[in-house]
């Protein structure tokens, strides 16, 4: 029988906000008894909350109201799927907001205005879900579980870095340095061509 057509009864249907440093997504997805899952929709909204963050240090009146908006109709998609959003949303913010200094103030407006709450979630926590999402890749590929591996992602505010020896996370780092950050950094950077092309040596 075929994934989307299991009973009813077998599966849950859950939701990821993931709040960023240049958009917001959401991905529903149908998981299984088994663990399996299938997505059923994603949804991408371009909003620079990193645009002001890594320039004046927290996110504006204006920014924090376009984030509203996205997840007021995110959350109407998630009516239209029946999910609860207490139960089976998990929402997510990283560094653009975790770094302003009024990401209480964001994190108040948005539960406020669409009952959505907002975890901030740290570097550690990052990390962590790195692993799990390079997890089943490991377990399909023994060459990969054997000797030393080094795992980059780069996001828009930060780089988490994870050492794997033996398919075992040996170290974990984060760096506040990111695509959408580094942009920022050269669009301000005063000087020539040459001091540019410095700047992102010194960075790599």
């Amino acid at each position: 029988m075929a994934e989307g057509s299991k009973d009813n009864s077998n599966y849950q249907l859950k939701a990821v906000i993931d709040i960023g440093s240049a958009s917001i997504r959401m991905v529903i997805a149908q998981i299984h008894d088994d663990g399996t899952f299938q997505t059923l929709d994603s949804l991408n909204q371009s909003v620079a909350i990193g645009s002001d963050t890594f320039t004046r240090g927290r996110i504006s009146r204006a920014t924090i109201e376009e984030c509203v908006k996205v997840l007021r109709n995110f959350s109407a998609v998630l009516g239209e799927f029946n999910i609860n959003l207490r139960t089976d949303v998990r929402a997510v913010a990283t560094s653009a907001v975790r770094e302003a200094r009024n990401r209480d103030e964001f994190l108040d407006r948005v539960y406020m205005a669409t009952d959505i709450n907002v975890e901030v979630i740290e570097g550690a926590e990052v990390n962590r879900l790195t692993f799990l999402g390079i997890r089943p890749v490991l377990q399909t590929n023994a060459a990969l579980r054997q000797g030393s591996l080094l795992v980059a992602e780069v996001g828009g505010g930060s780089t988490e870095f994870l050492g794997l020896v033996d398919g075992r996370v040996a170290f974990a780092h984060t760096y506040r340095m990111g695509a959408y950050r580094l942009r920022e950094t050269m669009d301000a950077q005063q000087g020539s061509a040459a001091r540019r092309r410095e700047l992102l040596e010194m960075v790599v």
